[in-house]
């Protein structure tokens, strides 16, 4: 099956209600002609909703689950335990009926369709793009969501360690490109970039983890040095961004790129975001999503202005 149309999520923590409301719209529209869903941390979740034709299932788990007061516990720095709950997370959406997804339809999925989660190895700091099933969804979308210090363990995986996409590979339309997509809508949780240099990170790009290793080298002063290993996630992380955004900001000429992103920083934050700002932000997703699938339906072509939080590269 040629594979030539492909959906691709960024991660963002809680601003992925952003997403939420984007495909939310898709599916109340009865929207999906994908043939490949990529997608990394919360996008991999958005994806994972998304395509098992469960709307509304990823607003809720982001305004209810990680809202919780025993999701993000920054005291448990100073313990064995890990900031972020992500074990008890994703237990939820198989314990709770509230929070259950349709998990075996996935190799009926994968069949029809291709669905990838993107994940780093922590020793080689490499990007893996895995495909769920059944039996390894909840493991490849936790690998996919482990950010460094703030989820301790990492996920194993045969002889590796996994954790969060977004170090090896935040924005992975050259991945997609490279499997035969040569149009694809990317939904981003952050502005596009501008300027002179519009491969230049922006500073709303920021992940948790990436804010919090500038947080640790800040106050480590010159009489402490992260480790190697600190740093060089952090020198991974922004290449693997400068050259995602070069990309997208220079397509190649086959390749039809739609990228949904909001016009200005979302009210939510990746963590700790108060339910109006949550709201906003994914009544805001809905309106991208309604006129990205105007443009989309009516076949329009290359525009460089952003409408109505969309634009087309």
């Amino acid at each position: 099956m040629e594979k030539g149309f492909a959906l691709v999520a960024e991660g963002g923590g809680q601003r992925g209600i952003f997403t939420a409301g984007v495909l939310d719209h898709f599916l109340d529209e009865d929207f999906n002609p994908f043939d490949i869903g990529c997608g990394v941390s919360a996008g991999a979740q958005n994806l994972l909703a998304y395509f098992l034709g469960q709307p509304g299932y990823a607003r809720r788990a982001i305004a209810e689950l990680t809202g919780r007061p025993d999701f993000l516990v920054p005291y448990r720095w100073l313990t064995a335990q890990s900031i972020l709950d992500l074990d008890g997370y994703f237990e939820t959406s198989v314990r709770d009926p509230e929070f259950r997804l349709p998990y075996q339809r996935l190799s009926r999925l994968q069949r029809q369709k291709l669905l990838q989660f993107v994940v780093t190895d922590k020793e080689t700091l490499e990007a893996l793009y895995l495909e769920p099933d059944e039996t390894t969804v909840l493991d490849y979308m936790k690998a996919s969501s482990a950010i460094p210090f703030l989820y301790r363990a990492g996920v194993p995986f045969g002889d590796r360690l996994l954790i969060d996409g977004g170090v090896s590979d935040p924005l992975p339309v050259k991945h997609v490109y490279d499997q035969g997509a040569r149009k694809v809508v990317l939904i981003r949780t952050v502005p596009m970039p501008s300027g002179e240099n519009p491969a230049a990170p922006d500073p709303d790009d920021e992940s948790l983890w990436r804010q919090r290793l500038l947080q640790v080298r800040r106050l480590s002063g010159k009489s402490l040095k992260l480790p190697v290993k600190v740093l060089d996630m952090l020198a991974c992380h922004e290449a693997a961004l400068n050259r995602a955004t070069a990309f997208i900001c220079n397509p190649p000429e086959d390749l039809d790129l739609f990228v949904i992103a909001p016009q200005k920083t979302l009210k939510s934050q990746v963590f700790g975001s108060r339910s109006p700002a949550l709201l906003e932000d994914y009544r805001s997703g809905i309106e991208a999503g309604r006129t990205t699938l105007v443009r989309l339906r009516q076949g329009q072509q290359v525009v460089r202005e952003p409408v109505e939080g969309t634009v087309e590269v």
